[in-house]
Parts: C-alpha cells; sequence; structure tokens
C-alpha cells in the first residue's frame, strides 16, 4: 500500500517520504573498490585463466598447436567463468560494503518529472537544488553502487565473443565483434555516469570543520 499512498500524496509528502528513505545512506569508497577491481583483480585474474585454459586445450590436443583459435578460445572461455565466480565473489566483499545504500530506491516516492530533474542535477546536466541535496546525494550512492556492480559483469561479458572474434569465422566473427563492441562503449558510458556522480557528491559534500 506504501507505493499507492506514495502516488497520491502531495509534494511536501512525496519529498518527506524521500527524505526518511535517504537517511544513513553513504559511499563509503566505491570508487576505491571499482578502480582496485579493474586494475588489479581483473587482469590478475584474466591473464593467466586465459594462459592456463590454452595450455589445458593444448594438453588435450596431445601436444598440437596448429589450432590457435580454438586454443585460444578455451583460455577465454575458461578466463569467463572464474571471472563470474571472482565477480560475484568481489561484490559481495568488496563493492556490497563500500557503500550504505539502503534497501528502497530514495526516488521512489517521487514523480517521474521529480525523479529526472534529480538524475540531471548528479549527472551535472543541471543546477544543483538545496532544498533536496539530502535525496539527490542519497540517489547519488545508490546510482554508483548500481553501477559499480554492473561495470563488474559488463567486464567479464566480452570474454564469450571474443573467441568467436578470434577465429574469424566470416559474418558470426563480425557480429560478436559488433557485440564486443556495443558492451565496450557501454561500459565506458557507466564509468562516466559513475563518476560524474563521484564528482557531484564530492561538489556537494559538507566543509569539513
Amino acid at each position: 500500500m506504501s507505493g499507492i499512498d506514495d502516488l497520491i500524496h502531495g509534494p511536501d509528502d512525496r519529498w518527506t517520504t524521500a527524505t526518511r528513505r535517504a537517511e544513513g545512506i553513504a559511499d563509503l569508497g566505491l570508487g576505491r573498490a571499482l578502480k582496485r577491481y579493474y586494475t588489479i583483480y581483473l587482469p590478475v585474474g584474466v591473464i593467466p585463466l586465459v594462459a592456463a585454459g590454452t595450455a589445458l586445450g593444448i594438453f588435450a590436443l596431445g601436444g598440437a598447436t596448429t589450432d590457435w583459435p580454438t586454443l585460444l578460445g578455451l583460455g577465454f572461455i575458461l578466463a569467463f567463468l572464474g571471472g563470474v565466480i571472482g565477480g560475484l565473489f568481489y561484490n559481495a566483499k568488496k563493492v556490497v560494503p563500500a557503500a550504505k545504500s539502503g534497501r528502497v530506491d530514495v526516488l521512489l516516492s517521487l514523480e517521474d518529472e521529480e525523479r529526472k530533474g534529480i538524475r540531471r542535477q548528479i549527472l551535472g546536466k543541471s543546477s544543483v537544488d538545496p532544498d533536496h541535496l539530502v535525496v539527490s546525494r542519497a540517489a547519488a550512492v545508490q546510482l554508483r553502487k548500481n553501477l559499480a556492480t554492473q561495470l563488474i559483469w559488463m567486464s567479464v561479458l566480452p570474454l564469450v565473443f571474443i573467441p568467436q572474434v578470434i577465429r574469424g569465422a566470416g559474418f558470426l566473427s563480425w557480429l560478436m565483434a559488433a557485440g564486443v563492441l556495443v558492451m565496450v562503449i557501454g561500459s565506458m558510458f557507466g564509468v562516466r555516469d559513475f563518476q560524474r556522480a563521484g564528482s557531484y557528491l564530492d561538489r556537494t559534500a559538507e566543509p569539513a570543520l
């Protein structure tokens, strides 16, 4: 019933609800956690697994090394499986504790235009509204938390498509290459929004005494 009540309440009630939900939400180091994953854990995990998978392929084929695309494909598949398991573990142990993000979307009680206005502020597309700073900062934290999780998964998804790209099997290879490109571009936009939300939190932080 709370969702229905949010819709029928007036503007003051909607913002009061959003402010109440924003209490306690804070970024405790999402930027550090994501940077550490991309600069340390991801390369340290993927490169050895690709090498190990390739070596296992050579061993399984009796030492034959004539079909390198297939051998490398096995390596990338092993790296993908390791990346999924490692991503689950890292997200649970490092990303989740790096933010107090609450259980409910702080913008849930607001109308569509109000939500869009908050998101525009967070992404630097409109000026900051000081009257609703608590809500917008909490929304920025939740956005960064969601993007951090998405970026971890998006880092390993290309590993599924790369084997087909390496094989160079006509149209399918080009299709897989296009898929990798789309995911890379999507990751770049995700990183951009993650950084913009972080910059918003820095700009609107209370000055240290």
